[in-house]
């Protein structure tokens, strides 16, 4: 808490640029405070339904409180799921379960203002051009996701953004800068150079297969574009140190705030690859598959036979190749949200992976949010296939009923954590985790008391 409040003061007393900031969560549409302009209000909602958690039916008891006042805003959510032997224990079993009831608590950015700052579970965090980190979160094993702090600002010709994915300084942290150069070269105007960097706390300092430190640095130019639109192309490159690097060539083309109510972001890229790197290797799976922590496959821990098998590539393990990536994103009215990543590997590895999120707000209050990450596997038509254990998808339905009672469902695909009662101590060195199903229907009455 220390930490995000010395990030509001900071953000708070510096001055006002004039377009909204793009980090992290900054602009995600299922915050208050992040969509189309709305008054300040408070919202209060109590539910209660049947839960399958995760291979056996419970009770469902949730508790929601949303608040927006100006720039600052506050989300609340816990679900408990009761039966007959007592609550779900992985989500009642330490004091840190408390603090997981903090969605967010966000100083929002505005078109004038180009400050931010977000407390809660890192959700969609991308560093540079995505060579580092893509897309990182900390929710795919939503019992043990940690509370983080993220902000950015613009400071005159730079701007700047840091994070930590747990308060507690045990976790990722990272962070980049971008600066103005004002130099121009022929038709690219506007020479832009940037850093990145990406440490985690949570493995051992000493440089080896366990430790890992990530640093980019690239440059990019305005090629055609104007106050709304622009495509800019890009050099960089990228290593983890002791391991592998990449270098990489592509090309941003944006759309920004047409008409007050549309957004959009192109980028397609390529980046040729050495052993020991992969691009956006800290992404949606990096919290449950590292160099320590791995992904048990389901077929192997339900095998009579006692071994573990492990899903995913180990970065240490990786080999060299290319991968093209194209990522695309349009934000219209602050009521609809689409996003949809593809990076297709070639070489020797099962390290393709595809993204896509939906978010809408439908007339009559009706929401609808949709997101599926997948990676570890070859080509494109391995999408429609065999889903894999490397595989999150998140589905949330707010439906109104007959005012005040709402309708919810939530279906998660995610993971859990392997117990030493379950697997035993000397085959769990670290953790492991194993896929996880839940699927939630519930009914609840939603108020606005303010």
């Amino acid at each position: 808490m220390r930490v995000f409040a010395f990030a509001l003061l900071v953000l708070w007393s510096a001055p006002s640029g004039a377009q909204p900031l793009h980090f992290g969560s900054a602009d995600a549409l299922d915050e208050l405070g992040t969509g189309r302009p709305t008054r300040d209000r408070v919202e209060i909602a109590a539910f209660g339904g049947a839960a399958y958690v995760p291979a056996s039916w419970r009770g469902a008891l949730r508790a929601e409180v949303e608040a927006l006042s100006g720039r600052v805003s506050l989300g609340l959510a816990q679900t408990l799921h009761p039966a007959a032997g007592g609550l779900y224990e992985p989500e009642a079993d330490e004091a840190y379960d408390l603090v997981r009831a903090i969605r967010y608590l966000r100083l929002n950015p505005t078109a004038s203002s180009r400050r931010y700052a977000r407390l809660g579970p890192t959700q969609a965090m991308t560093l540079g051009t995505g060579a580092l980190a893509r897309g990182y979160s900390t929710t795919s094993a939503w019992d043990e996701r940690a509370l983080g702090v993220e902000a950015a600002i613009e400071q005159g010709p730079a701007t700047a953004g840091v994070f930590t994915d747990d308060v507690r300084l045990n976790g990722v942290i990272g962070g980049q800068v971008e600066a103005q150069t004002g130099i121009n070269l022929g038709r690219l105007r506007g020479l832009r150079v940037g850093v990145a960097g990406v440490h985690d706390l949570g493995l051992p300092q000493a440089q080896g297969d366990s430790s890992l430190t990530g640093l980019e640095a690239w440059v990019s130019a305005e090629w055609i574009g104007d106050e709304t639109f622009s495509v800019s192309p890009f050099v960089t490159t990228a290593s983890y140190l002791g391991r592998g690097r990449t270098v990489g060539v592509g090309v941003d083309a944006g759309a920004y705030n047409l008409s007050n109510a549309f957004r959009a972001a192109l980028q397609v890229a390529v980046y040729a690859s050495g052993s020991g790197f992969a691009p956006g290797h800290v992404g949606p799976f990096y919290a449950v598959s590292n160099s320590r922590e791995r992904i048990v496959t389901t077929d192997s821990f339900y095998d009579e036979d006692p071994g573990l098998d492990l899903a995913g590539t180990p970065l240490d393990s990786v080999r060299s190749g290319v991968d093209i990536v194209a990522n695309l994103r349009l934000l219209a009215f602050g009521r609809f949200e689409i996003a949809q990543y593809v990076r297709r590997h070639i070489g020797e590895d099962r390290l393709s992976a595809y993204g896509l999120r939906l978010g809408a707000e439908l007339p009559g209050d009706a929401e609808i949010a949709f997101d599926v990450e997948r990676q570890g596997f070859r080509g494109l038509l391995n999408l429609f296939g065999n889903l894999g254990e490397e595989n999150a998808l998140r589905l949330d339905v707010r439906v109104p009923l007959a005012s005040p009672f709402v309708l919810l469902v939530q279906s998660r695909y995610g993971y859990r954590t392997l117990s030493v009662d379950e697997v035993g101590q000397e085959a769990l060195p670290d953790r492991r985790f194993l896929i996880e199903r839940r699927f939630e229907p519930m009914v609840g009455l939603q108020i606005q008391p303010f």
